[in-house]
């Protein structure tokens, strides 16, 4: 009787970490999009209010400003990654988008 609680224990922790490692998985894979499909979205000209607000959208990303010599940059990034992945857009003096990229 024993040998078979011990056996139900084990396969009970193992279904739970394969669940696990399946729900991480799809975090992951979502939170990888989410950054690729919004840094697509802030092409040269786009204002920063309308890249703020859509960052403000994002579920799995944080981001910051930081102010630069030529305007401001924001680093939108999300925690499942460890900061590997990135989006970086860059501002002119008046706000508006020069560039993004994907790091």
């Amino acid at each position: 009787m024993q040998a078979m609680k011990r056996s139900i224990i084990a396969d009970v922790v193992a279904i739970a970490a394969i669940a696990l490692l399946i729900t991480t998985t799809f975090y992951w894979i979502e939170a990888r999009r989410e950054v690729i499909i919004l840094c697509d979205n802030f092409t040269p000209g786009v204002s920063k209010k309308s890249v703020e607000r859509q960052l403000d959208t994002a579920n799995l990303l944080l981001w910051d400003t930081e102010f630069v010599a030529n305007g401001s940059k924001i680093e939108a990034y999300s925690p499942l990654h460890l900061g590997i992945m990135q989006c970086s857009v860059e501002f002119n003096k008046q706000d508006i988008v020069v560039f993004s990229i994907v790091e």
